[in-house]
C-alpha cells in the first residue's frame, strides 16, 4: 500500500512539473491569465475625469481613480517597478487630459518644449511616496502621500519652466461647489482632498481583503467616507455663501469686447485691422447703452490688443475714441517701457487704464509716467521667456542673449489699477494676465494690497480644442473662490464673461466679435488664504515631519525588540 501511494505522489508532481514545463512554452495560453493592467484603469479613469465638455461632469472620477494604481504598487519593491508603473500612469492620464496643449501655434517649439515637462510633474510624488513605502511599508506611506502631493504642487509653481496647468488640484474644477474651503488654505488643499479621498477607499477594500469582510461591510464604509468627504464641504458652502452675500452691498458695470483674432495671422495689417475691430464693437455698444441710457463704468479690450504701444499714431486714436465713449478702457499692450536705453529694447505684456480726455494717459514713449498699468509679471515660459535665462546666460555662447526683442521682460511688482466710476466712486481693481491665472499668489497678492474685484485679460487663440479651453476658463474660477472676488474676464478666443465669488460663471459672451455688459459685485473682506497664502503648505510640510519621526521611532523600537530576541 505505501508503495502505491509513493508511486501515486510521484505521478502527481509529475504532472504538476509537466504542466509547470508546457505552461513556459506555450506562452499564449499564459497570457490568457494576465489581467488588464491596473496604472492604466486608473490612468483612463483618472484622465477623463478632467474632460470638461459642457454637459458632462466627470470630476467625480478623480475620487478614487488612483485605488488601482495603489493596489499595483503596493507589490513593486524595487525603484523602477514602482516608479516605472507610477510614471505610465501620469504620462497616459496627461495625455488624455492636456492633447490640446500639443496643437499650438506653429513655429513654438520652445513652448511645447516646456510644456512636455508637465507630463512628468506628478511622477516626483510617487517617487517620494516610494521612499517612504521602501523604509516604513506601503499603507503608512499612504498616510502621508495626501500632504506630499499637496506639497509638491505647490513648490512645483515656484518652478519658472511650469504651466502649473495638469495638477491633481485642477481635476476639481467642475465641482466647485464641493471645494469652496479653498478661500482657507488654497488650490493645494484639493489635491490633499482628492488624494484622502483614495486613500481611505483604498484602506477600506484593503480591510475587507484582509479580514475577509463581506460587500455589506465594504458598502457601509464607501459610504461612511462619501459622508466623510463631502457633507461638511457642503455645509461650508452654504455657510460661506450667507455671510458673503449678506456682506455685498456695492458693484460696478463693466463691458467687455469679445474677440478671436487669430495667433497665426501674420499679415503687415493686423494689428490696424485689430483696433479698427475692436474700436468699431465698442463704439456699437456705446451706442446702444446711450440709447437705452445706461453707462458702463470700464471697457476691456483682451491681452496684446495694442501691438505697438510706443506709437502716438495709435494712442492718440485711441484717446480719442475714450473721449467720445468719456468711458474708460482697459486695453492689453505691448509697450517698451524705457526706449532710451538701446541696449534692451524689449516689450513688457501690460494692462493700461485709459480715461477721457487723456489726463493720465499712458505716454507714447512708453514711460506711462502719469497713466496706471500693470505689467505681467509671470510670464508664458517658451513663449515670453526663456526659463532661467539668467542662470543660462553664464555659459559662453549662449544662442539667446539676456536682451533678445524676441522676448518680454517681466513686471518687477504687483498693482492696482484705482478706477473711478460714472457716480465718483474709487475702486481697486486687480488686472492678472493670461497664464498668471494659474498662479494663486498673484491673485492673492492683489486681493491683499486692497483689490475689490478683478478683471482678467488673456488670448487663447493659441488653442484649438473647446474643451481644453474651458478647463482652462475654470482656473479663473478657482482663484474667485480663493480670494472671495467676482472677476470679468476678457479673453480673445476663450471665455468672455463674469464670474462670481463662489466661482459660479452667470454670464458670458456667446459669439465672437460683441460685447457684454454685466455687473461685478465689490468685496473688501480679505479671504484667510489671501492672508496666509503659504500656510496650507508649511503644515502639510510639519505634518509630513510628524509622522515620519512617529514612523522612524516605531521602526527604532521594533529594531530594538528583535535585538533582545
Amino acid at each position: 500500500m505505501k508503495i502505491k501511494h509513493r508511486n501515486k505522489q510521484h505521478s502527481e508532481k509529475k504532472k504538476e512539473f509537466l504542466q509547470k514545463l508546457v505552461n513556459k512554452r506555450n506562452p499564449s495560453k499564459k497570457r490568457e491569465k494576465r489581467k488588464f493592467p491596473l496604472w492604466l484603469i486608473s490612468a483612463l479613469l483618472y484622465g477623463f475625469s478632467w474632460c470638461g465638455y459642457t454637459d458632462i461632469n466627470l470630476s467625480f472620477l478623480a475620487w478614487f481613480a488612483f485605488v488601482p494604481l495603489f493596489f499595483d504598487l503596493e507589490n513593486k519593491n524595487t525603484f523602477w517597478s514602482f516608479y516605472g508603473r507610477a510614471s505610465l500612469f501620469s504620462v497616459t492620464a496627461y495625455l488624455i487630459i492636456g492633447w490640446g496643449s500639443l496643437v499650438i501655434a506653429k513655429d513654438q517649439w520652445l513652448m511645447l518644449f516646456a510644456g512636455l515637462d508637465e507630463l512628468f510633474m506628478p511622477t516626483v510624488s510617487f517617487a517620494f511616496l516610494y521612499l517612504f513605502k521602501k523604509k516604513y511599508g506601503f499603507e503608512n506611506s499612504l498616510k502621508i502621500f495626501p500632504f506630499i502631493i499637496s506639497l509638491w504642487e505647490w513648490i512645483y509653481q515656484k518652478f519658472e519652466f511650469t504651466f502649473s496647468y495638469p495638477m491633481l488640484s485642477h481635476s476639481q474644477t467642475q465641482n466647485i461647489i464641493f471645494i469652496q474651503f479653498i478661500d482657507l488654505f488654497g488650490e493645494w488643499s484639493i489635491a490633499f482632498w482628492v488624494m484622502l479621498f483614495n486613500v481611505l477607499l483604498f484602506f477600506v477594500y484593503k480591510r475587507k481583503i484582509l479580514l475577509g469582510k463581506n460587500w455589506k461591510w465594504v458598502t457601509v464604509g464607501i459610504l461612511r467616507i462619501f459622508s466623510l468627504m463631502l457633507i461638511p464641504p457642503l455645509i461650508y458652502y452654504e455657510v460661506r455663501h450667507y455671510e458673503i452675500n449678506r456682506d455685498i452691498k456695492d458693484k460696478i458695470n463693466i463691458t467687455l469686447i469679445n474677440t478671436d483674432f487669430s495667433v497665426f495671422d501674420n499679415t503687415p495689417a493686423k494689428s490696424i485691422k485689430k483696433i479698427e475691430r475692436l474700436t468699431f464693437v465698442t463704439d456699437s455698444v456705446d451706442y446702444e447703452l446711450n440709447q437705452k441710457k445706461l453707462r458702463s463704468d470700464l471697457y476691456v479690450w483682451h491681452e496684446g490688443a495694442i501691438d505697438y504701444g510706443n506709437s502716438s499714431i495709435i494712442l492718440n486714436f485711441i484717446d480719442s475714441a475714450v473721449n467720445d465713449w468719456n468711458t474708460p478702457l482697459l486695453a492689453g499692450m505691448q509697450v517698451i517701457p524705457d526706449t532710451t536705453n538701446k541696449n534692451d529694447l524689449r516689450a513688457v505684456n501690460r494692462n493700461a487704464l485709459f480715461i477721457p480726455n487723456g489726463i493720465g494717459n499712458p505716454a507714447s514713449d512708453g514711460s506711462c509716467a502719469k497713466g496706471q498699468y500693470y505689467d505681467k509679471v509671470r510670464l508664458t515660459p517658451g513663449h515670453e521667456v526663456v526659463p532661467y535665462h539668467k542662470f543660462f546666460a553664464m555659459i559662453p555662447f549662449f544662442p539667446v542673449p539676456s536682451n533678445d526683442v524676441k522676448f518680454f521682460k517681466p513686471g518687477s511688482e504687483i498693482k492696482l489699477i484705482e478706477l473711478t466710476t460714472n457716480d465718483g466712486r474709487k475702486i481697486k481693481v486687480g488686472t492678472p494676465t493670461c497664464l498668471e491665472q494659474n498662479y494663486p499668489n498673484i491673485w492673492a497678492s492683489m486681493s491683499k494690497e486692497g483689490a475689490q474685484c478683478f478683471v482678467q485679460l488673456s488670448f487663447e487663440t493659441w488653442w484649438q480644442i473647446e474643451y481644453f479651453l474651458n478647463q482652462i476658463d475654470n482656473f479663473t474660477r478657482l482663484r474667485c473662490i480663493e480670494n472671495r472676488r467676482a472677476a470679468a474676464r476678457c479673453s480673445n478666443g476663450g471665455l468672455t464673461g463674469y464670474i462670481d465669488p463662489f466661482g459660479n460663471i452667470y454670464a458670458k459672451a456667446e459669439k465672437e466679435n460683441s460685447a457684454i455688459t454685466a455687473s461685478v459685485l465689490l468685496y473688501n473682506k480679505v479671504s484667510f488664504f489671501s492672508k496666509n497664502q503659504n500656510l496650507w503648505p508649511l503644515l502639510c510640510f510639519l505634518v509630513i515631519l510628524l509622522i515620519t519621526f512617529y514612523l522612524e521611532l516605531i521602526r527604532l523600537n521594533n529594531l530594538k525588540i528583535k535585538l533582545y530576541q
